[in-house]
This record gives structure tokens, C-alpha cells and sequence, in this order.
């Protein structure tokens, strides 16, 4: 799960390179991971003879379509808002997570995972928000905010899934179902791009598939609740990546805010807690 959030977090760096460089939109990188991610999967499954098998179809089409929408926004919010302020909205899916789970798995969250989940936020806060105060929040903040919500519900069905169908098979639901949604606003942009441009898009694909399948993999063995919090590392990394590769500002604020997140991600990922709580 870790290892997954470094990488989703380097594979925002290339978004917003393409963005800045070749003037590449959202909805085309988009449209491009979701298609190298099915043919990473199909891959896959024919050099190990592994046959793609789907289950559960309504779950399927439910993590398909509420997690290809929240990947849509969240390259789009990326080259409008910012890597670093897209990102800590949209990862707000541990909370909605949280709050949700126990309509999915009937199990309470625990009193100490609140308590994380909570804090973490506190720490999200003092990151996105400046302190002026929360009226500063603009229409594309929603907007990622929004997917956030999406993704909460998205990471609920991978759980939900994990009972039924393989990892490859819930990670191409969404590469389907996402390259469905990208694919007509994209198709305006073409696809006369310098092979350079091309290079960056296949990575993000590339990074991209092996960062969600490793994510996907890890739900069997960890809680919703608490892979949603590990997972906040990625925001805190996007803070410091924005600030080194895009000169993104950083405050004390919101180096204050980064240290609490990482308090709260440590805190879920002591070993055993998921066999207590999950």
C-alpha cells in the first residue's frame, strides 16, 4: 500500500509535466492510462495463462464507473489547481470511506481509527486551506473534493470485490469503464504528439497499472478504513514533490500539516491493527 502511493505520487509529477510541457489535458492522459493499463492487464493474463474472469457485475460496474470518473477529475483538477492541492482534496476518500463502510461491510470503525481518520484531516486542513479561511475554496476544489467522495465508494467496491473476483479483473473494471468516460472529450486533442509526449503518456499508464494493481492486491489483506488512511501518504508526498519539480509554496502551516498526516499513517499501519480492527 505504500509502495502504491509513492508511485501514484511520481505518476502526478509526469501529468503535470505533460500538462506543462506539451499542453497535454486531463481527459488525454486519462484516456492513455486507462488504455496502456488494459493492455498491461491483458498482458498479464496471457504470459501467465491466467484467464480474466468477472464475478460480480454490479460491484464490478460500480467500482468501473465511480472510480473512472474520480481518476478523470483528478487529472483534470491536477493542471487547474495544482499537483499538491488536487491530490489532498481528492485523497479526502479515507473519511467518506470510513463513514460509509459500515453501509457496505455492517462492522463499526473503530473508536481509534476515528480518531486517526480525524486527525489526519486536521492535518489535511492546515495543508489546503490558507488562513484566510475555507472561503477561498474555489469551484475546481469542489470539484476534486467531489471525487474524493467518488473514490471513497470506488475503494468500498474493491473491498466488496476481493470476496468474489481477482485483482486484475476489478482494476480492468475501471480501465473499461474509465476509458469509456475519457475517451469523447479527449478525442477533440487528436493524437499528433512528439514521441517524447507519447513517452510520458505510455509511463503514466505503466506506473499507473502497477501502482493500482499493487493498491488492489493489498485491500484483500488490509481494511478499507485503514488502506484509505495509509494511503493519505501520497498527498504528503505530492506537497514536497510539488514544491521541488513545479516550485508549488509550502508554509510552515502546511509543513505542520504534512507531519500530522504521516503521524496518522503510522499510526494505521502498526502491524496487527488490521487483524484488531479491521
Amino acid at each position: 500500500m505504500v509502495s502504491s502511493s509513492i508511485l501514484f505520487s511520481f505518476m502526478a509529477v509526469f501529468v503535470r509535466y505533460a500538462n506543462s510541457r506539451y499542453f497535454i489535458s486531463g481527459w488525454k492522459t486519462s484516456e492513455i492510462r486507462f488504455a496502456v493499463c488494459i493492455l498491461v492487464i491483458l498482458g498479464l493474463c496471457l504470459s501467465k495463462k491466467y484467464p480474466l474472469k468477472f464475478v460480480n457485475y454490479s460491484w464490478l460496474a460500480s467500482r468501473g464507473i465511480f472510480g473512472g470518473i474520480a481518476v478523470c477529475i483528478f487529472f483534470y483538477a491536477i493542471n487547474k489547481i495544482g499537483m499538491a492541492r488536487a491530490t489532498i482534496l481528492t485523497f479526502t476518500y479515507p473519511i467518506w470511506a470510513a463513514m460509509l463502510s459500515p453501509l457496505v461491510f455492517k462492522k463499526p470503525v473503530s473508536m481509534g481509527l476515528w480518531i486517526a481518520i480525524i486527525t489526519a484531516f486536521i492535518g489535511l486542513y492546515l495543508i489546503v486551506i490558507p488562513p484566510e479561511g475555507i472561503v477561498s475554496i474555489s469551484g475546481m476544489d469542489i470539484l476534486a473534493l467531489f471525487a474524493g467522495l467518488l473514490s471513497g465508494w470506488a475503494i468500498l467496491s474493491i473491498k466488496k470485490l476481493h470476496e468474489t473476483d481477482s485483482s486484475r479483473a476489478i482494476l480492468f473494471s475501471q480501465c473499461l469503464f474509465g476509458l469509456m468516460i475519457a475517451i469523447v472529450p479527449s478525442y477533440r486533442e487528436g493524437y499528433s504528439f512528439p514521441v517524447e509526449a507519447w513517452a510520458i503518456l505510455i509511463f503514466i499508464g505503466v506506473i499507473a497499472a502497477v501502482a493500482q494493481l499493487q493498491m488492489t492486491h493489498a485491500y484483500k489483506f488490509v481494511g478499507a478504513t485503514e488502506g484509505s488512511l495509509i494511503s493519505i501518504l501520497n498527498p504528503v508526498l505530492n506537497v514536497f514533490l510539488g514544491v521541488i519539480f513545479f516550485k508549488e509554496p509550502l508554509t510552515l502551516r502546511a509543513f505542520l500539516g504534512c507531519a500530522i498526516v504521516l503521524a496518522c499513517c503510522l499510526y494505521a499501519s502498526i502491524p496487527g491493527r488490521y487483524e484488531r480492527e479491521c
